[in-house]
């Protein structure tokens, strides 16, 4: 009876190891499929629905998704974003998105406003949005708001330099694209902006090069020397 007893529990636990290596791939792919749907942008979650905003200075992207993470048809959706300046409790601004171009076999599943957000402070701003005609008629209009964030999305930006860009100017010291120094003959220089990161050009002649390859300007490794080559101003 309990050499009976041990091989019906030995059978047992064989079971029950085979059977939680054969779901360990599933939940592992689950975990792998949720974190790839929430990765980047700002989130929000409501009782049925979970939404993701994605911002760049070119506009706005906010794709719509089940709790089960399934995409969700957006083009009966009414959607309107409105921008709160983080000095103020009033509304900035209101602009509507509409349904993203989709190819002719599938849906649309996010939703997009193009537009200059390069101004918005990428620090301490919100978006409030509203959305209703969501499919689920146990929630068929959604609110939520989130911090506006501001992506890397590879354009850039050109502005006018501040007193608050002096410092960086003096330890960048020289433009990077002519090795000219910063602040001299060539007048005030020129900020040329990518996501987070700003570089200073000492003219505007400079700026072509800088966006037929801004990576070669941005990235982590680049240095604030001349390129091979002579440069006319």
């Amino acid at each position: 009876m309990r050499k009976t007893w041990w091989i019906s529990l030995t059978i047992l636990e064989s079971a029950l190891a085979f059977g939680f290596g054969l779901a360990g791939p599933s939940k592992a792919q689950e975990g792998h499929d949720h974190a790839a749907a929430t990765r980047g942008g700002a989130q929000a979650q409501t009782k049925r629905y979970h939404f993701e905003a994605t911002f760049s200075t070119t506009g706005l992207k906010l794709t719509v998704r089940s709790l089960d993470h399934k995409p969700v048809d957006v083009s009966g959706l009414s959607v309107k974003a409105t921008f709160y300046h983080p000095s103020t409790t009033k509304p900035w601004f209101t602009r509507e998105l509409r349904p993203s171009a989709a190819s002719q076999d599938r849906v649309p599943t996010s939703l997009e406003l193009v537009m200059n957000l390069g101004k918005v402070l990428a620090k301490g701003a919100r978006v409030a949005f509203q959305v209703s005609g969501l499919p689920d008629p146990g929630e068929p209009t959604a609110t939520f708001t989130v911090p506006f964030t501001l992506g890397d999305d590879g354009s850039i930006t050109v502005g006018k330099v501040t007193k608050a860009d002096e410092k960086a100017i003096a330890a960048q010291r020289v433009c990077p694209v002519s090795g000219e120094e910063l602040g001299g003959e060539m007048g005030p220089p020129v900020k040329v902006t990518r996501g987070g990161h700003s570089i200073y050009l000492c003219c505007k002649n400079c700026l072509k090069k800088v966006q037929a390859d801004p990576d070669k300007f941005f990235s982590a490794s680049a240095a604030p020397h001349a390129e091979a080559g002579n440069h006319n101003h």
